[in-house]
């Protein structure tokens, strides 16, 4: 049965992409899960002599200066024929050495312009493992194509352009969350990845190898990207300041936070260039199970279901009238006026272009807590945050959408 499976494998077409997509891109993008760049993202696509093809992309978002070796890049593995073929092993890169993370995807639509690569599960697949709404939002069996509710990514070329657009899940009604948004353009260098050993066949063999082949990440100036790791040459993107910590999350808002922990309190100041004047608003959301991969936390409405979406979250908002609390219960969409986080000391200011928001939290508080007795800190490695900068309407005293200009982090208090 197997040797028949194999041979039937085999003699399936080729996979080809189409012309004009081989080469090396980079672009600024405008849209990404952890806020707006400033620096170039740089994607590649080579293929090997089996016809098989490789993708890389580097990213290099961490601003913590203790993270700087484990700067996230990116590989996969896209196989033209044989048992897996139209399967892309997606290989996000370690950024941290704890986490080996694994995801795949399937070619759905292919044509003289665009491909489409959609979720795609393996047997053994344990969903709340993984940071897409499946319970919640039923992602996977959402729309035309299996898995493209939950992950969705699209490349299209536009002769000498290539749009690079990957999308998540979203709420009914909802446009789906925009995870990454890039026009790329075309760089004279050529991948240089044709004689690199591709994963094996099989479900056991087609996984990323994060002890060998997949270990490193590609240093930032590589371009093309580099056969052999460079430890990259630490910088800090911290700034003067009164409190104990402080690094800028975005560059391209100036977003800064800052602050003092003690073993019951955080004591926060997040700041960031008024984009809007006087009616600018400010934002920092918490989530003390963020990612956690437990039934209780999927229960809750929170946890790696929600990873990419804002369910789950405390959110303390800074405008020009004074402070408000909302709570995210859905994984998007506008949040609801909530005050279970308990804060004090609470003050906003407007000076010389940026507004900022300062105040005291316990670490173990909000509304899960409130109603359910969930006693989870977010000094946890399982807590993660999300910042926004937006518009005030004071007609009717709520935060107008953030668009773009908003992101997530995994932060160690």
């Amino acid at each position: 049965w197997q040797s028949s499976l194999l041979a039937l494998a085999s003699s399936m077409p080729l996979l080809s992409l189409p012309d004009g997509f081989e080469g090396v891109w980079q672009g600024i993008p405008y849209a990404s899960v952890i806020g707006p760049w400033s620096h170039n993202f740089t994607f590649s696509i080579a293929k090997n002599v089996e016809g098989d093809y490789l993708f890389e992309a580097n990213l290099p978002f961490d601003a913590s200066p203790d993270d700087w070796r484990f700067w996230s890049w990116q590989r996969s593995y896209l196989k033209s024929s044989g048992e897996n073929q139209g399967s892309l092993l997606h290989c996000p890169g370690p950024r941290s050495p704890r986490m080996e993370r694994v995801a795949m995807m399937q070619a759905h639509r292919i044509n003289d312009k665009q491909l489409t690569f959609c979720l795609k599960k393996w047997p053994g697949y344990v969903d709340l493992e993984h940071p897409f709404p499946f319970l919640s939002l039923s992602c996977y069996t959402d729309g035309d194509l299996p898995g493209c509710g939950c992950f969705n990514w699209t490349l299209r070329l536009d002769g000498s352009r290539l749009d690079y657009e990957v999308s998540m899940g979203a709420s009914p009604g909802d446009l789906h969350s925009k995870h990454m948004r890039v026009a790329l353009e075309r760089l004279p260098d050529s991948p240089a990845r044709e004689d690199l050993a591709f994963p094996g066949e099989g479900t056991a063999s087609f996984d990323c190898d994060y002890h060998s082949r997949d270990e490193h990440q590609t240093p930032l100036a590589s371009c093309p990207f580099a056969l052999q790791y460079q430890m990259p040459i630490p910088k800090t993107l911290g700034r003067q300041s009164s409190f104990q910590h402080c690094y800028v999350l975005d560059q391209r808002t100036d977003l800064s936070i800052e602050w003092f922990l003690n073993l019951q309190s955080l004591h926060v100041k997040i700041s960031a260039t008024a984009l809007y004047g006087s009616k600018s608003y400010v934002a920092i959301g918490f989530r003390p199970l963020g990612g956690a991969s437990t039934a209780l936390a999927r229960e809750l409405g929170t946890g790696r279901e929600q990873r990419f979406g804002m369910r789950g979250a405390d959110i303390v908002l800074g405008h020009a009238e004074g402070v408000s609390r909302f709570y995210a219960s859905s994984y998007s969409g506008a949040p609801e006026p909530d005050e279970s986080l308990e804060i004090s000391a609470e003050t906003v200011s407007h000076a010389n272009g940026r507004i900022s928001l300062e105040f005291v939290r316990p670490l173990v508080g909000g509304r899960l807590h409130a109603l359910h007795g969930l006693s989870a800190s977010i000094a946890s490695d399982l807590a993660d945050m999300m910042w926004a900068v937006g518009q005030w309407n004071n007609e009717e005293h709520f935060p107008q959408y953030h668009g773009f200009v908003r992101g997530w982090r995994e932060i160690n208090w």
